[in-house]
């Protein structure tokens, strides 16, 4: 049998950390991946946290580390680890450097909203890291790489290396190698259902994941078998409203116009019943929160009328999302529903009335919230959820009138294995299995409580790299 230092189970953002960092350190390392390409939910990740990068330090942007810390414990409500975070939030500025020295490309530091300026925002976003950057990398350092191949058992021998069983995805052969160390990097279980179902999630059927649909709790069993512990904090990386659609794979729609515009705009949101919920523009900058909120609905509709759609397309939207959106307006966007209506997508709703738009999406109370709402308006003050008059476009004129149907757009999970600071997988007495790890979104319930934090962006990102080091390192040092 084949013999190696270390196998990687996962070749996503967290998967190619690890590899680098291996090829760093000459080990004798296998990159294996289900999928028939390599990158999976790591393609689609915008940036990376740091405290003190030298990107930072240059434009002396440096942020309080001591600050961080106690922010992101106090959010989690204490359920978070503060010695994994003080170790992470310590190393996180050195991690954008080590990027940078195995190819990454950095666009520019950012906050999302009102939140830290600690997103590190990659050059043609996680896709270039990981194909021009981290995956040349480590094939030029001999670090093996398959695809099309599952772990499908991992059994510890009597001294204590693994028997890791590969099988090919087409068909169905097995092999078996050695490995001194298992590294579990297979991004959670946003895409399996029935864990979803399991785990403290307040609207599992309502979330809609964005992501490479592989992420399917490979990891989580393989952990499971040898004993180690489940650790659910119910935590699903939820970023508001995301189109319903059966036809359209819910990455394509993530950014566009006909999304940003009932996302990212604090437009009128309503529930299964025609009410609205919350204070839409307190939700639109902290995404977090925009989900949570939704999740806690049976059915979201954003509400809007055609001379909204034609002053958002024409004139300008409420809310400036520079840099990402260059103009504060859509122009394609009048299009892009047109277009939609053309091909029949379910998620759109269009009816002459209010009347006829409440009974086609069998909201009961709409016509006359609808008209509270536009009262409201008038008035500019928004007495139910105070949400500033700005914000307050009238739901009005002749029609016709607009129903988009959201779910909860969701990245990944953050929870499932309980780690320690070394990212060593513990058992269900809190004892680290020998030569097992865990990292990103596999072993990321150290970080949360059952919200992601927005306020300090890139956290979860930044965890997949120094996870990644963080396992391979204190291999090494064995």
């Amino acid at each position: 049998m084949e013999e190696y230092d270390v196998v990687i189970v996962g070749a996503g953002l967290a998967g190619f950390a690890a590899a680098g960092e291996a090829a760093d350190n000459n080990l004798k390392t296998l990159l294996v991946e289900k999928g028939k390409t390599t990158g999976g939910t790591g393609n689609y990740v915008e940036g990376v946290f740091a405290a003190d990068s030298e990107i930072q330090q240059k434009e002396n942007a440096v942020i309080d580390k001591d600050k961080l810390l106690n922010e992101e414990l106090t959010y989690s409500h204490y359920r978070a680890d503060g010695k994994m975070w003080q170790k992470y939030i310590d190393q996180a500025g050195k991690n954008v450097s080590w990027l940078e020295n195995h190819g990454v490309k950095f666009w520019l530091v950012s906050g999302l909203g009102t939140g830290a300026k600690t997103w590190h925002l990659f050059k043609g976003k996680g896709h270039d890291a990981i194909h021009n950057g981290l995956e040349p990398y480590v094939k030029s350092k001999g670090v093996e790489i398959v695809t099309l191949t599952r772990v499908t058992d991992l059994k510890q021998n009597a001294d204590k290396t693994y028997a890791v069983t590969l099988t090919k995805v087409d068909d169905k052969s097995t092999s078996v190698v050695t490995a001194k160390n298992v590294v579990l990097a297979t991004g959670g279980y946003l895409n399996d259902q029935k864990l979803l179902e399991n785990t403290p999630h307040q609207n599992p059927n309502n979330i809609i994941p964005v992501n490479s649909g592989k992420n399917t709790g490979d990891g989580l069993h393989l952990a499971w078998n040898l004993g180690a512990k489940q650790y659910f904090t119910g935590m699903a990386m939820m970023f508001g409203g995301q189109l319903k659609s059966k036809k359209i794979p819910s990455f394509k729609l993530w950014g566009t116009a006909i999304w940003s515009s009932v996302c990212d705009q604090p437009q009128m949101w309503v529930n299964e019943l025609g009410e609205r919920f919350v204070d839409e523009s307190a939700c639109v900058v902290n995404w977090a929160n925009e989900g949570n909120a939704m999740n806690r609905q049976d059915r979201v509709f954003c509400i809007f009328s055609q001379k909204i759609l034609d002053d958002f397309t024409d004139k300008s939207f409420p809310r400036s999302m520079k840099p990402f959106v260059p103009e504060d307006r859509y122009p394609s966007l009048r299009d892009d529903i047109e277009k939609a209506e053309k091909e029949g997508h379910e998620y759109l709703h269009k009816a002459a009335s209010l009347a006829e738009l409440a009974a086609e999406i069998e909201t009961p109370n709409l016509v006359e919230y609808v008209k509270h709402y536009n009262e409201m308006a008038a008035k500019g003050e928004d007495s139910d959820f105070h949400k500033p008059a700005k914000y307050m476009l009238p739901v009005d004129g002749n029609g016709p009138f607009y129903a988009l149907e959201l779910g909860v757009g969701a990245y990944t999970t953050g929870d499932g294995l309980r780690v320690n600071i070394k990212n060593e997988v513990l058992d269900t007495k809190g004892r680290p299995i020998q030569g097992l790890y865990a990292i990103g979104g596999d072993g990321s319930a150290v970080l949360y409580g059952d919200t992601y934090g927005v306020n300090v962006p890139g956290t979860h990102a930044g965890y997949c790299v120094f996870s990644g080091r963080n396992a391979i390192e204190n291999i090494a040092r064995k």
